[in-house]
């Protein structure tokens, strides 16, 4: 299995090279810069949202989830967000302070507690574009498919050398 995917790797390498063109090597300086370039350009989109609604991006973040799945689980939030489930918690205090979320225990097992937008919350969501409407999003749907094979590759691959898999 491992061979396959060695295979599989080398192909897709070889089809990326073809389709971008590429015979130039690149640097990790160079890709380092793209990588910051591209976070810069995220975060810019998200101080825009944070200065218009007062919500960070990881707090937006959360309200389109619980949006997505009313009901949600405190646990399933913080593994779908990829942080703890302290930092989820945490989050979640904010902006059941603003109240724009609302907590509810279930009655056979009070440990499990549900998560619900409130009507303020709701109308953050329908004011604020989705996830599914973003520019990189849209941007990332547009990319020809062995771009985007390729680039989930490496991201993969760099995301695993950093330990965070």
């Amino acid at each position: 299995m491992v061979q396959a995917d060695k295979k599989r790797g080398a192909k897709l390498d070889a089809a990326a090279a073809q389709v971008s063109g590429a015979g130039t090597l690149v640097s990790p300086d160079e890709t380092f810069a793209k990588v910051l370039q591209l976070v810069r350009t995220v975060q810019i989109g998200m101080q825009n949202i944070e200065g218009q609604h007062g919500l960070s991006g990881s707090q937006l973040w959360a309200l389109w989830h619980v949006s997505a799945r009313p009901g949600l689980r405190v646990s399933d939030l913080a593994v779908a967000m990829q942080v703890r489930h302290s930092t989820a918690s945490n989050m979640l205090d904010k902006l059941e302070q603003r109240a724009l979320i609302q907590r509810q225990r279930q009655t056979d097992d009070t440990r499990v507690v549900r998560l619900y937008l409130t009507q303020a919350g709701q109308d953050v969501i329908r004011d604020v574009p989705g996830p599914l409407q973003g520019r990189l999003r849209n941007a990332l749907q547009t990319l020809p498919s062995l771009e985007l094979i390729g680039l989930h590759r490496g991201l993969t691959s760099l995301i695993h050398t950093l330990g965070f898999e």
